[in-house]
């Protein structure tokens, strides 16, 4: 068993049993303890669990409405994001997609397209392009039911073996000018991780998102090149701050009709 198969197994277990002994975990395996203390050291720092005198606890996420109620909203903002970020494409990209229900509408536009290879972790991506005319690679990993979406350990080993033109991500929400934020913290350590594999960054954000922010923060506006959002930003020290270290930000207007 790798050290990637073994840290998914902790967390599968920890999902049957919420919080245990970490000797309990050791008894599991047919390793050192020490080994099985580094790979709770790794989860621990990646925000899936913590750990309080000898106890191993899994880090609960709020709830949050499930994807497929999260994909009607905004319909047409985030189609008209979708547009413009398809523009940026060019062919031979490798595209890079995070498992947002905007990055979604971002997929349906570059998945028209025959001469790129798309990269993803969304399962509701790989579903929605029936007739794929590209190249999907899909990474494993652990399925996480509300986003549609695979997390975890095995995701971030896959992603360190690749590099993508162009990433398109989303967020839960913004922490002023620090950063961006997502509720779990499996979900933060792929976006880090695809991130460092792109060698162009673009946030895909519909303006709510300005109103409100996740537990976990997993990027910071130095780490994006791009923000493509539906209406201008009005928080006038972020936009200064945006401006500031160089973050182009484009506003994708609905169209009228």
């Amino acid at each position: 068993m790798t050290a990637s198969e073994r840290r998914n197994t902790i967390i599968n277990y920890l999902q049957t049993k919420q919080d245990c002994d970490v000797n309990e975990i050791i008894d599991q395996f047919d390793v050192t303890p020490a080994t099985i203390r580094r790979d709770l050291t790794f989860l621990e720092n990646s925000g899936s669990i913590s750990r309080t005198h000898g106890a191993v606890h899994l880090v609960k996420t709020p709830a949050v409405p499930g994807f497929l109620t999260r994909n009607t909203l905004f319909a047409e903002e985030k189609q008209a994001m979708a547009r413009v970020a398809a523009q940026m494409v060019q062919s031979g990209d490798s595209v890079m997609l995070d498992s947002g229900t905007t990055v979604h509408a971002v997929a349906i536009e570059v998945g028209k397209r025959s001469d790129i290879t798309l990269i993803t972790n969304s399962l509701s991506i790989v579903s929605a392009l029936e007739a794929p005319k590209q190249n999907i690679l899909l990474t494993g990993g652990l399925f996480e039911y509300d986003n549609l979406a695979l997390v975890g350990p095995d995701v971030e080993l896959f992603l360190d073996r690749i590099s993508a033109s162009i990433l398109f991500l989303g967020a839960t929400g913004i922490r002023g000018c620090d950063g961006l934020t997502v509720i779990s913290p499996l979900q933060a350590g792929v976006k880090r991780k695809m991130i460092q594999c792109a060698k162009k960054r673009v946030l895909v954000i519909d303006n709510s998102k300005f109103a409100s922010t996740g537990m976990v923060l997993f990027a910071s506006f130095e780490e994006i090149d791009t923000i493509i959002v539906a209406r201008p930003i009005e928080d006038p020290i972020l936009k200064r701050h945006l401006d500031e270290i160089g973050v182009q930000v484009i506003v994708a207007l609905p169209e009228q009709g």
